[in-house]
């Protein structure tokens, strides 16, 4: 005889990602690992019903198993329902059991098999599919008892088919609380029917048999459930603990980020350990805080951090606006350098007009610190650049140009922007300078520079952060 079973054999576990808040998930198999005392907690069983005692987490796998589950929920009852209409045939023809009695009990079983399968659209998590298939496997084993008995066949035949029953319900793993419903409800058909049978043979056997696929049955199924919960959860944590690892390590990325130039910090974290690149064009800016030493000895220390704090950070803005990258800060030294990164033909006019925006920067965002004044020093020409250090990076670059730069920021005047004639030469289309002479340079002996003006009349009215577009224009 055909009957209706749990819910399908489809298995619980498979590749993706679970959400207890929105309860919508699938899961990832791991193996087994203790969990720490909290977790435990969390993810404690209830004692008889084997439920998760956290409400969020007990939705979250209703729904993951439902979903993994109403795919075999339609197989069984489409093939209940298949059954109950092939026995029809068969059942007459190897039972004594009338075929006016079989044919029509067939016929409805199989419709209410079928209406089971419609409203399966409904039965998205696991506790609706279970109680329907408990409803339909009960349903189904009392009226295989009663047409056993009908026809004088209860044991042996009506005996067997209670035993296809059970195993089907091992094989789809229905759920404890559900098996445990069903096998009580069959218990009491199965004695009512044995009480009331007057008719050849004996059922000592068939009740022994029948008793112990019962507790073999619900014991299994219980550890199954238990097993399969504990496996779920730790899906969830490690699922968890994944995305939680994301996060930090975006924001370590986005530290690196901040910390290192793009292309660099994209370099590192492919697993570039040793990064040294030669650049043959760049233009590099040193700024310094005039008489930033003896200003901080007489304010509190938080109006110098704060102080410092707000005019670098808008540094670079102004850095990061021009496309430009910032070197490192030195004390009250503030290093920028363009044409490392990426290509840029006109990166000595962005480092420029950067220094008269951080001139006039300082005069309005340095207010903490009083009346500040920069000196500042440009140099162009190559360079060499790279990552320092194993516990904290650093990016670097090294050469004559940034020792002159260097210089001519220390040797220059308070409130003006210092060039050489190397950076100057590629300005001068865009920026009025006037010479300052030859200036001995320690190292360098006497180099020419210019003290850069302002804009020429075409570019005046553009603000510092078009500088950019001018340039290029």
């Amino acid at each position: 005889m055909s009957l209706s079973i749990g819910f399908g054999p489809g298995k619980i576990a498979q590749p993706g990602t679970v959400r207890v808040d929105d309860a919508a998930a699938t899961i990832t198999p791991v193996a087994d690992r203790p969990l720490r005392a909290a977790e435990a907690d969390r993810g404690a069983l209830r004692r008889v019903s084997l439920r998760f005692r956290d409400e969020a987490l007990e939705r979250a796998y209703q729904r993951v198993a439902g979903e993994e589950s109403q795919a075999g929920f339609r197989i069984t009852t489409a093939a209940a329902a298949t059954l109950w209409l092939l026995a029809a045939f068969v059942v007459p023809m190897g039972t004594p059991i009338p075929l006016g009695i079989v044919v029509p009990v067939s016929a409805a079983m199989a419709l209410m098999n079928w209406s089971s399968l419609l409203f399966s659209v409904r039965t998205d998590t696991l506790d609706r599919q279970h109680s329907i298939i408990s409803v339909l496997t009960s349903v189904n084993g009392l009226v295989v008892l009663a047409l056993a008995f009908k026809g004088g066949v209860l044991p042996g035949y009506g005996v067997s088919a209670i035993m296809l029953l059970f195993a089907f319900g091992f094989v789809a793993r229905t759920g404890f609380l559900f098996a445990a419903f069903r096998s009580a409800v069959l218990v009491v058909g199965f004695v009512v029917a044995a009480v009331l049978y007057q008719g050849p043979g004996s059922l000592q056997v068939d009740a022994f048999i029948f008793a112990a696929a019962v507790i073999v049955t619900l014991l299994a199924l219980r550890r199954l459930e238990h097993s399969r919960r504990r496996v779920f959860y730790q899906d969830v944590v490690i699922t968890e603990q994944a995305d939680a690892l994301k996060v930090e390590k975006g924001r370590a990325d986005a530290l690196l980020l901040n910390v290192l130039p793009e292309s660099i910090s994209t370099r590192l974290l492919a697993g570039e350990r040793t990064i040294a690149d030669g650049y043959p064009s760049v233009t590099v800016l040193f700024a310094d805080i005039v008489g930033f030493t003896s200003m901080a000895s007489r304010l509190p220390a938080q109006d110098v951090v704060l102080g410092l704090d707000r005019l670098f950070a808008r540094f670079d803005e102004l850095t990061a606006e021009r496309g430009l990258e910032k070197i490192k800060t030195i004390g009250d030294a503030y290093m920028a350098a363009g044409g490392l990164t990426e290509a840029m033909n006109d990166h000595a006019a962005r480092v420029v007009d950067l220094g008269l925006a951080m001139i006039e920067a300082a005069a309005h965002d340095g207010q903490l610190l009083g009346d500040l004044r920069l000196r500042i020093g440009v140099h162009s020409g190559p360079v060499i650049g790279g990552v320092i250090g194993h516990q904290k990076f650093a990016f670097d670059i090294w050469g004559e140009t940034v020792n002159i730069a260097s210089r001519l920021e220390s040797q220059g005047i308070p409130g003006r922007l210092q060039v050489s004639t190397e950076t100057f030469r590629q300005v001068e289309d865009v920026f009025e300078a006037e010479p300052r002479g030859p200036l001995r340079v320690r190292g360098y002996g006497l180099l020419e520079t210019h003290l850069i003006v302002g804009r020429r009349d075409r570019d005046r009215e553009q603000p510092a952060g078009e500088m950019s577009r001018v340039a290029a224009a």
